[in-house]
């Protein structure tokens, strides 16, 4: 107990004790009086017996007052030694109200933030209730169903407990890779429906195949479910759905949820589904990979009976197609890129390194007009990193370990580690030298680190210096030239990280342009830059609006007259609303919107104006 407190219970209860004194003595001396005056007494009285009486009344009054100061004195001592030894009922709902926020019932942490908020000085500030803003942002344009690839009546029966190679009829072959091989393919119709593989191999129109089915060479994995999965996962890490054995052993389930799930994205392939099945015998297989074929078909093949099927979109091309054959605007070539570091932004975002990025692993959609800018989207993470236990960091122990794809596009902190017992490679930033790489081409330029057929590329990964990259086209808006440059810096702390340079990028084509010049001299504030992102939210929110409709109507194809039918008029529709110029935009733009923080664009802001 502190001197101050021992002072103030001393004059309290000092005060309360002469109080009681004083009322009790002229209580006492009150009813002694009034007593002795009305009793009427026989006898006379004499002096000495007046004596006695009055020497009676003064032991009895101090006896009383003794016994009361004790019983005040144990009244205090007994109250100070509960206190010490005891809870008070404040004290006691303290120590509830931290044990609910530590041990989760957080009620009352909440309430006194409520309170906090009403009265207007809360622990929040400005920029925490715009994040707040944001927050709403992200959440409802991440719930538009347009952003990502559209609903087709050719995509699989989600309530299916197995897929199989029966449940489609598969069309002509249109690519061949080393270690796959992609047919062009779609869903089997119930008028077509039976126990055996359709395959049709005359038509060549794309819109009677709006799948493409990719068939990976199994060499060495068992012809079992399980082990195929194990061994080809990395090519899953975009499948929307996975049809595997439900009856997994402990070991197997385990490594199942050690595996990363990159979520669908518009700028990531759209693959629908995956599924292990017998190889069967398709056109072009005994011509174009023979030896990956089983001894059943072929007795001097070298695969298995099994392997994994991956049913994707049908995309019309690859951007190294797009850009050989096409003179391409400076304007799409920046949305190009843009798309492409959206991409990138989003799989780093989500643990995801893809680690063998080039021109043929992007393909592109051009179902818009032929003069305005495609859909991009990257394919082909056989070689990606994904574990959830190291995230994009690799433990290099031995030169066994795998760095990656294309050793010409490996990032200089990639293809330069040396293996050692606590080294690990940094991949944050490694898709987005690759990406500063492949941005020569988006830009009508030969790739530096990749030289044409039969000819040396200009510069080597491993040890070139900043100073030898080649200028790009005078074309150039300066802020895409400097981010081009920075993507390629050695030093990888020097880097941008992804989801910034993909932001900077965004910032350039919707951003008002007085943001942007340094002439400006400062900052656009919260408010204003809140302003802008609401109304970007506004357009993508009105426009995707207007897809329900599209989605409704989707819903009603059931015959072949109306599928034939559906696609009259989903081109209809998509060139009156969306006017074919602005679809592939308003993609990007709510690519951009679903991952938006305040912060984010403040950092960007800042580096544009520090940089230019």
């Amino acid at each position: 107990m502190s001197m101050r407190t021992v002072v103030h219970r001393l004059i309290q209860n000092g005060r309360i004790a002469l109080r009681s004194l004083r009322n009790n003595e002229r209580f006492h001396s009150r009813r002694y009086t009034d007593k002795h005056l009305g009793k009427i007494h026989g006898a006379q009285i004499d002096k000495s017996q007046n004596s006695l009486c009055q020497t009676g009344g003064n032991v009895w009054n101090t006896r009383r007052h003794l016994g009361y100061l004790g019983t005040h004195a144990r009244r205090i001592f007994v109250d100070n030694i509960l206190k010490r030894v005891t809870n008070s009922l404040a004290a006691d709902l303290r120590r509830r109200t931290a044990s609910r926020l530590v041990f989760g019932d957080s009620a009352p942490f909440f309430a006194l933030v409520g309170i906090s908020l009403a009265s207007g000085t809360g622990i929040l500030t400005k920029d925490d209730e715009l994040e707040g803003v944001c927050w709403e942002i992200r959440e409802a344009v991440s719930k538009l169903q347009w952003n990502y690839m559209p609903k087709d009546y050719q995509t699989i029966h989600t309530d299916e407990n197995t897929v199989t190679l029966q449940n489609f009829v598969m069309g002509p072959i249109i690519a061949k890779g080393c270690s796959a091989a992609v047919y062009a393919a779609r869903y089997v119709n119930t008028w077509d429906e039976d126990d055996s593989m359709d395959i049709e191999v005359k038509t060549k129109d794309a819109n009677e195949f709006p799948l493409a089915i990719k068939m990976m060479f199994n060499y060495d994995a068992e012809s079992n479910a399980a082990a195929i999965l194990n061994a080809m996962y990395r090519e899953t890490v975009p499948a929307r759905k996975h049809y595997r054995n439900n009856n997994l052993t402990t070991w197997e389930q385990k490594l199942t949820e050690n595996k990363v799930v990159l979520p669908s994205h518009p700028n990531i392939v759209a693959m629908y589904c995956v599924f292990t099945d017998m190889i069967p015998v398709l056109p072009g297989s005994w011509r174009m990979y023979p030896d990956a074929l089983p001894s059943r078909i072929n007795p001097q093949g070298s695969g298995r009976n099994m392997s994994l099927f991956l049913v994707m979109k049908r995309y019309d091309t690859t951007l190294k197609q797009y850009i050989t054959n096409r003179n391409v605007d400076v304007r799409v070539s920046i949305l190009l890129l843009a798309q492409l570091l959206e991409a990138v932004a989003h799989m780093n975002a989500n643990g995801v390194a893809h680690r063998d990025l080039k021109s043929d692993n992007i393909l592109l959609d051009l179902s818009e007009e032929t003069d305005n800018s495609p859909s991009l989207v990257v394919t082909d993470f056989g070689c990606c990193l994904a574990d959830k236990t190291h995230g994009l960091y690799l433990p290099y122990n031995s030169h066994d370990i795998d760095k990656g794809g294309n050793i010409a596009l490996m990032a200089p902190e990639v293809i330069t580690a040396e293996p050692g017992p606590f080294t690990s490679i940094n991949y944050t930033k490694a898709d987005l030298w690759t990406v500063g790489t492949i941005a020569y081409e988006i830009f009508g330029m030969q790739n530096p680190f990749h030289g044409k057929k039969d000819e040396k590329a200009v510069l080597s990964n491993y040890n070139y210096t900043e100073n030898e990259l080649p200028a790009l086209p005078d074309s150039l808006p300066s802020i895409i030239n400097i981010v081009i440059k920075n993507a390629l810096s050695r030093n990888v702390y020097k880097r941008l990280d992804s989801e910034l340079a993909a932001t900077v990028m965004q910032l350039y084509l919707w951003a008002p342009s007085s943001w942007l010049k340094q002439s400006e001299g400062r900052l656009p504030s919260s408010n204003e830059i809140m302003q802008w992102l609401l109304c970007l939210t506004t357009k993508v929110l009105c426009e995707g609006r207007k897809e329900n409709l599209l989605q409704s109507y989707e819903s009603h194809v059931d015959t072949k007259h109306d599928i034939n039918r559906h696609n009259a008029y989903k081109l209809t529709h998509s060139e009156y609303f969306y006017g074919r110029r602005t679809m592939p935009e308003y993609q990007l733009i709510a690519s951009f919107l679903s991952r938006v923080t305040l912060t984010n664009v403040k950092n960007a802001l800042k580096w544009i104006q520090r940089n230019i």
